[in-house]
């Protein structure tokens, strides 16, 4: 397997490697990695590389490698003066990345995102098409931020979408009642002072629906 590594960030205190690996024409993966020497994030992100491809094909055998590495000489390293960092804001990043990378893992398995659902987002949210172009730790921070938020925004879908239900259980209650539209109104306003059912939040709908269920079960027991 052919190996290609790019220099994607360095410091006086730490260099981020991404390795890309390569069969003939066919990209078969990349990872990211970060150490205090360009050398050191290299060899750790070909050994990460290496173990996402021995788990992806079920194998114990290490990858064969190119022994040419493309940085032998970390400080000849220039990088543009736009992904430059001022280095007293990066002395207060964290020097190890993996707590945060393994938190999107598990961020991702929750949402039960596809690959392709989690480039939508990366290139919607940072402009990039793949995790490992986020070489800042406050993005990846920004990131993780974003992917939890998922949760509430899930869980607001979820209420709306049981609201919804609800509301159209009340409707074949209140048909089953014969009531229309002035008697359910002068009821909500009786009950919760308000006019239509909209205006109820998801537990008050619920008392809503318990209060009629209730009165169905009497109409029907006459």
């Amino acid at each position: 397997m052919r190996i290609e590594s790019k220099l994607c960030y360095i410091s006086e205190n730490k260099a981020v490697v991404l390795v890309n690996g390569w069969l003939e024409d066919k990209n078969v993966g990349s990872a990211l990695a970060e150490a205090t020497t360009v050398e050191d994030a290299e060899d750790k992100a070909i050994s990460r590389l290496n173990k996402r491809l021995n788990i992806l094909n079920g194998k114990e055998e290490n990858v064969i490698i190119n022994n040419d590495k493309l940085f032998n000489k970390p400080s000849a390293v220039e990088l543009p003066i736009s992904d430059k960092i001022n280095t007293h804001n990066e002395a207060q990043d964290p020097s190890d990345w993996s707590n945060e990378l393994a938190s999107i893992d598990t961020e991702i398995e929750r949402l039960n995102w596809s690959r392709e659902d989690e480039v939508n987002f990366l290139e919607q949210n940072f402009g990039y098409n793949n995790r490992n172009k986020i070489t800042k730790y406050s993005e990846l921070v920004n990131y993780l931020s974003l992917l939890k938020k998922n949760e509430c925004i899930t869980t607001s879908n979820f209420i709306k979408e049981n609201i919804s239900k609800m509301i159209k259980e009340t409707d074949i209650i209140l048909m089953e009642l014969s009531w229309d539209h002035k008697q359910g109104r002068e009821y909500l306003q009786k009950e919760f002072n308000v006019s239509t059912r909209k205006e109820l939040d998801e537990k008050q709908l619920i008392s809503f629906l318990e209060k009629l269920k209730t009165i169905r079960n009497q109409y029907l027991s006459k």
